[in-house]
């Protein structure tokens, strides 16, 4: 095709028609242009399609990441909602009238749990690649906004979760320092053990422990509320997300 427009340009420059050759030069260059622009309309219609199936795969992972995450913090809600009940069940117990010292000690010695289950991180891969890699932008300004509020109201929640649970565990660990508990981990059991609740000052007991449950259950209330609002927001998220792909 090079040879015969070749062949066509050597003749009408041999044969001194000139107005012929430059309308044919003229038209050689529009074609030349409409093979550029075709072109790149291939190149830009290849790169829409790639760029919309990544849009339909990272939707799909994202989409299985915030469902894997429902069922984690569904489950996080059972324990947290069963830790609660458990402490205000001993709190009930020890505001009865028929509390006395030696259900104090009971609880104090053979009941409580100090330990708190904490919120376990959720799953964050597919977001964390989406921002590393700039393929956020993938799913528009209204999606995008959408995605970034939930993790960053994730990030928020699960700081105050760390800082609440802290707190408690700062209180817990010094009560722990003064009074052995059922704690596999205590050292000291036996007749020594059973000789310290003996002639335990039931008093500061009485104190501290008030303390210590009251932590407890503050901190299972606070995770609790938690949790609920990241199961309502991630929820909404996903059908979001659903309907902004149809």
């Amino acid at each position: 095709m090079i040879k015969f427009f070749r062949k066509i340009r050597q003749q009408l420059l041999t044969e001194n028609r000139f107005s012929k050759y430059l309308i044919y030069a003229i038209g050689e260059i529009v074609l030349v242009v409409i093979g550029i622009l075709i072109a790149l309309s291939i190149n830009n219609w290849n790169e829409g399609r790639k760029r919309e199936g990544l849009r339909i795969s990272q939707t799909i992972y994202l989409k299985r990441d915030l469902e894997a995450d429902v069922i984690i913090l569904n489950k996080a809600l059972q324990e947290a909602e069963n830790e609660l009940s458990i402490s205000r069940s001993l709190s009930d117990r020890l505001s009865s009238p028929g509390a006395s010292l030696d259900t104090l000690i009971k609880i104090a010695r053979y009941e409580f749990n100090p330990a708190v289950g904490g919120l376990t991180g959720l799953n964050r891969n597919t977001y964390n690649s989406l921002i590393a890699t700039g393929n956020i932008d993938l799913f528009g300004a209204e999606v995008n906004d959408k995605i970034l509020d939930h993790y960053a109201f994730m990030d928020n929640r699960f700081y105050f979760v760390k800082v609440n649970n802290q707190s408690y565990v700062d209180v817990i660990n010094k009560y722990l320092m003064s009074y052995p508990s059922k704690l596999k981990s205590n050292p000291i059991n036996g007749l020594l053990q059973d000789s310290f609740w003996q002639s335990v000052d039931c008093h500061k007991l009485q104190s501290e422990f008030n303390g210590v449950l009251m932590g407890k259950i503050f901190v299972s209330e606070n995770e609790r509320a938690t949790i609920i609002k990241l199961i309502k927001k991630t929820q909404e998220l996903i059908k979001f997300i659903d309907s902004s792909s149809r």
